[in-house]
C-alpha cells in the first residue's frame, strides 16, 4: 500500500505510520526531559562545568528513576496453572446424571452448578447428558 504524504512523495504506509508515532514518542519525551530540566535547574544553581555536570547527572538519574518506577509498576507476579487436581473415576449407571455426580461432591449449602462446570470441563463434555456404561472422572476434593 502506498501512500501520498503532504510533500506529494510516496511512503509505504508503515514507514508512515512509524514515522508518525516516532515524532509523537519524540514530542512526550522531549516535553518531559524539558520539565526534568526546568526542576533541576531550579535546586541545582548554574556554577560553570560543575554546574553543568550537577544538572546532567541529576537529569540522568531522575530519568534513571522514572525508567525503573515504570518496569516497577508493569512487572506483575507469574500466573501459574494449578496445580494437578485428584480425580476419581466412576462408571456411569442408570439413573446417574451430572448434576447427582455433582451434588454428592458439592458441601451443604454450596452452589451444585460450579461442580457440573467442573466435571463438565475435567471430561471435556459439551453437554450434560451421560450414556450407561460411560466411564466419568469425578474431582475428589479429599
Amino acid at each position: 500500500m502506498v501512500v501520498r504524504t503532504c510533500a506529494g512523495s510516496r511512503m509505504s504506509a508503515p514507514t508512515n505510520l512509524f514515522s508518525v508515532c516516532l515524532a509523537y514518542v519524540r514530542s512526550v519525551f522531549s516535553s518531559v526531559l524539558a520539565r526534568l530540566r526546568r526542576a533541576v535547574n531550579a535546586c541545582l544553581p548554574d556554577q560553570g562545568f560543575a554546574g553543568v555536570v550537577a544538572r546532567r547527572i541529576a537529569v540522568f538519574l531522575a530519568v534513571g528513576a522514572l525508567t525503573l518506577a515504570g518496569f516497577g509498576w508493569m512487572a506483575r507476579p507469574a500466573s501459574s496453572a494449578p496445580g494437578p487436581q485428584e480425580v476419581v473415576t466412576r462408571t456411569v449407571r442408570p439413573g446417574d446424571n451430572v448434576w447427582s455426580y455433582a451434588a454428592a461432591i458439592t458441601p451443604q449449602g454450596e452452589d451444585v452448578t460450579k461442580n457440573v462446570d467442573r466435571i463438565m470441563q475435567i471430561n471435556n463434555m459439551s453437554s450434560p447428558n451421560l450414556r450407561v456404561g460411560d466411564r466419568i472422572l469425578i474431582p475428589s476434593d479429599e
